[in-house]
């Protein structure tokens, strides 16, 4: 089916309305104390469970996006019956909407939201008020730069026998930003949203079930980062319908230009 040949309602039912349930759900995550951060019992982050998450968390981040990315973009431009020169069109517009909007937002929120908002991250909070930090969390975010915060929390981490593994350690030391938005949720939520609505878009049914687990991909990506406590549920629904807002916005843009050039 040609992309101008479907119905916008079609596609808003199909992929949109998907994904904004999915965005509904993020929510629940405040809901059970095991998964909010805020609150005690908290998980054990040495169980293969928590391991498990660390690993989805991974998948949603700078290193894993890129090759979720790949992956649906080789599963988009490999569908028969269009041209190579519209493949490299597709290729340049998915890579160049991805970097602007799910790049772009994280820096904003790296560099412009999160300064102004200032709310520290809960397991900073949780190893401030325990005494294991050895200062307070203003202090720590006092120090203003993100790798001069890592000394403080590394000291911290060697010092005090928590029961957290190494791999999920060396996360916490990494991520000494600020806490609310979650950009591994404005990733993963953009990334599932724009790229489903695409396959809406562009795929028959035989192949467009694969990007529809994208959204429990991105909704376990939001789930994991309160069980890592790097993040509160807060954060997550706000990153989470930051990537929604984006990916809605990205596939109107795109879709655009690809019904142009199918034209042209």
């Amino acid at each position: 089916m040609k992309v101008e040949d479907k119905p916008f309602y079609q596609v808003l039912s199909q992929a949109g309305i998907p994904a904004l349930l999915t965005w509904l759900l993020i929510p629940l995550s405040s809901l059970n104390p095991r998964i909010d951060s805020t609150i005690a019992p908290y998980f054990d982050l040495t169980q293969p469970f928590a391991q498990f998450a660390y690993w989805l968390s991974f998948s949603g981040g700078t290193t894993g996006i890129p090759f979720v990315i790949l992956l649906m973009l080789i599963l988009l431009i490999s569908r028969t019956g269009i041209s190579s020169q519209q493949r490299w069109k597709e290729t340049c517009i998915i890579v160049i909407f991805t970097t602007l909007f799910a790049g772009g937002g994280a820096l904003f929120n790296e560099h412009v939201l999160k300064p102004q908002l200032k709310l520290p991250r809960p397991n900073i909070m949780w190893l401030a008020e325990n005494g294991a930090l050895g200062i307070t969390a203003e202090e720590l975010y006092a120090i203003g730069n993100k790798k001069l915060r890592r000394v403080p929390l590394i000291n911290a981490l060697n010092d005090d026998p928590l029961a957290i593994s190494p791999q999920i350690k060396a996360h916490w030391v990494a991520e000494t930003g600020y806490s609310l938005p979650s950009g591994h949720a404005l990733s993963a939520m953009f990334v599932a949203t724009f790229l489903l609505m695409l396959s809406s878009t562009l795929l028959t049914s035989k192949r467009r079930w694969i990007f529809y687990l994208l959204l429990p991909w991105a909704l376990a990506v939001c789930y994991s980062r309160p069980i890592l406590r790097i993040h509160t549920p807060l954060d997550i629904i706000i990153g989470g319908f930051q990537g929604l807002v984006l990916g809605f916005l990205a596939w109107f843009i795109a879709q655009l230009l690809i019904r142009r050039m199918l034209k042209s």
